[in-house]
């Protein structure tokens, strides 16, 4: 189990972004023992959710924990949220605005555990947490998270996306795969709806300071990122001196005017791989890509596409196979803190992480 060390002080801000090769969570401390957590993954030791057995290693109480972000409902990004939406029952539970309408409602549903087992944890994860909770709040662009004075600074977390004109799309895209009462051809799987227009980003001004969580949100015509850098409210909030690169370093997360107007110049970036089937992100060219614009950039995973094994047996098997790739490439941790006022951000590396 990995020693994560001591809690941050009560003026340290913190942001540490959690991943194995297939799996995101971030838990943020906005000071004063206040804590946000997004999303959610597990951890390979404890089988609890990553950020869960974190706040327990450095000795967060329950009480502490203010807000649930599920940014989307895509399997790799909210394993065990149902869990902490238990454990932390004082934390008010936030989802895209995306997902609040009978489409997605009904999407939800259907491919739950009790009604389609074996179809995706993803949406069965959303399903179990949204039905035990009295309350859920959907954000969209403008929403607001959290509000609060700490330590005499004003800490505001919102959302710049989803945007409502992606919310068609969205719903066209649920409705496209509920079951058929019908006929026709069963729905035997819950896809991946892509582009991702429903991710929630998420902006925290700590009050001098700030930092952007690009989640998955891909970018599609007016939808998506073009929507989010062009509207007029998003750009005049403080740029981020700390950025968890969007959709896995991915191209399709990428806009240039998110480094230009939501990001200071040459922010410290972490971010989680993805690596699954085919896809492995990222690239060798997203790592160059995103790391001239940094300062500083981290991944929480060294995952690779290549399989650590001798190179005799590698041969061998490439011979009667394509592609080898390894199942579970780690789980690791990048910790950013820094104490208020300071400049720039201190990164911790745990378990797999890596520089980028």
């Amino acid at each position: 189990m990995i020693d994560y060390g001591t809690a941050p002080s009560v003026d340290e801000l913190e942001i540490t972004v959690f991943g194995p090769g297939f799996g995101e969570a971030i838990a943020v401390h906005v000071g004063a023992g206040n804590w946000i957590l997004v999303d959610s993954c597990i951890d390979p030791d404890t089988k609890l959710p990553a950020s869960h057995t974190y706040l327990q290693a450095i000795g967060i109480q329950s009480s502490q924990v203010k807000a649930i972000v599920a940014s989307h409902w895509h399997d790799d990004h909210v394993r065990g949220i149902s869990d902490l939406a238990d454990y932390y029952p004082d934390a008010e539970f936030f989802m895209s605005a995306a997902l609040n309408n009978k489409e997605a409602a009904a999407f939800l549903s259907a491919h739950n555990e009790t009604n389609a087992p074996g179809l995706s944890r993803g949406a069965n994860e959303l399903y179990k947490a949204i039905n035990q909770r009295d309350r859920v709040f959907h954000v969209m662009q403008r929403s607001s998270v959290m509000e609060i004075n700490v330590n005499g600074r004003n800490v505001r977390v919102t959302a710049l996306s989803p945007v409502p004109v992606a919310f068609s799309q969205s719903i066209a895209h649920f409705a496209q795969y509920l079951p058929n009462k019908n006929g026709g051809s069963p729905v035997n799987h819950a896809p991946e709806l892509k582009p991702n227009l429903e991710a929630v980003v998420i902006h925290i001004d700590f009050g001098g300071d700030a930092a952007l969580l690009g989640s998955d949100l891909e970018d599609h015509q007016s939808c998506g990122w073009t929507a989010v850098v062009t509207d007029q409210w998003c750009g005049s909030k403080p740029p981020g001196s700390a950025y968890k690169v969007a959709h896995h370093g991915s191209l399709t997360g990428e806009h240039p005017q998110i480094w230009a107007k939501l990001l200071t110049q040459k922010p410290t970036t972490c971010m989680t791989p993805f690596n699954r089937g085919n896809v492995n992100l990222p690239t060798d060219d997203d790592k160059k890509r995103i790391k001239s614009k940094s300062l500083y950039a981290y991944l929480s995973s060294g995952a690779t596409r290549r399989p650590d094994m001798d190179s005799a047996i590698l041969k061998r098997l490439s011979d009667v196979c394509n592609k080898l790739a390894r199942i579970n490439s780690g789980f690791g941790a990048v910790r950013l803190r820094k104490t208020v006022g300071d400049q720039s951000w201190k990164a911790e590396l745990f378990g797999n992480a890596c520089n980028l």
